[in-house]
């Protein structure tokens, strides 16, 4: 996730972030320090960032879009509890941040609990009608909960929305496609994944697209697919496994087990990973 904002520029030195602000001078070293963050968050300095957001908070209590932006950089570190936290504290501040609420949600949806996140984003959608990240989660949690027909018509307004915006959004893309190719519409899953894959190639989609090129017996372009996936994401365990698969199915079995290895390391790696198991007010 990227942290909205233009031309951010150069964090304060470190000397100034450790004197005490004087009570002139709050305001515009909280609006420093955010700048600050919001760099070291485009550049992937997540400690730096959490440290900056949350000097932040200590000057400005009431500032809910330093909420907002800490929240997204404890997701980036995998600290959910502190980013569940965090959101909430900018909701209470600002009822209306749809942002942090679609946020919510996903962290509920990712932690299994489809009640809780349908509830959150429902709330952000009412604050955002066009928001098609939201509404591409609702959908899932739809479909979580066996509401097909709601979950199909979410999905679809979400890749309508997503491409009226002109920001075509692979999840929406992606979620159609899996949830046409459960219901036994191949045809439309290929072709709404081959589209998505045209106008917003993401690893995960394209997976799902080159698996299903796979199974419909075009082995060289979901070749391709494959390995444009994981061009884009290294550490996507499936893309792996779906190449593997592949290529011992034409014959290539030194090149599956080369594939088979590297899918059984990244997998373990993902293992390893803190998993959201329960979130805590």
């Amino acid at each position: 996730m990227q942290l909205p904002g233009a031309c951010l520029r150069a964090c304060l030195p470190l000397a100034l972030l450790a004197l005490p602000a004087h009570p002139d001078s709050t305001r515009d070293s909280a609006q420093q320090l955010f700048k600050a963050g919001s760099k070291q968050f485009l550049e992937h300095e997540f400690a730096a960032a959490r440290e900056s957001f949350t000097r932040v908070v200590q000057l400005d209590a009431r500032n809910a879009e330093a909420y907002r932006a800490l929240g997204m950089t404890d997701l980036e570190l995998k600290d959910y509890q502190a980013a569940y936290q965090a959101w909430l504290k900018a909701v209470d501040l600002d009822p209306r941040d749809e942002k942090s609420k679609y946020f919510l949600g996903r962290l509920f949806y990712e932690a299994d609990l489809v009640n809780e996140a349908a509830a959150w984003l429902r709330q952000a959608l009412a604050l955002s009608p066009g928001d098609f990240e939201a509404r591409t989660y609702l959908g899932l949690c739809a479909e979580a909960l066996g509401y097909d027909d709601t979950a199909l018509q979410l999905y679809r307004k979400a890749v309508f929305e997503s491409e009226a915006q002109g920001k075509p959004y692979a999840n929406a893309y992606l979620s159609l496609g899996n949830f046409l190719r459960k219901h036994d519409h191949e045809d439309e899953a290929l072709a709404v994944l081959e589209k998505g894959s045209q106008r917003c190639p993401e690893a995960h989609e394209l997976t799902s697209y080159g698996e299903l090129l796979a199974r419909r017996n075009q082995p060289q372009h979901a070749e391709e697919v494959l390995r444009q996936a994981i061009a884009l994401d290294p550490k996507l365990p499936e893309a792996h496994y779906r190449l593997a698969l592949l290529l011992k199915s034409t014959g290539r079995e030194q090149e599956s087990a080369r594939e088979m290895a590297l899918f059984q390391q990244v997998k373990a790696a993902e293992d390893r990973e803190p998993k959201i198991t329960a979130l805590r007010k």
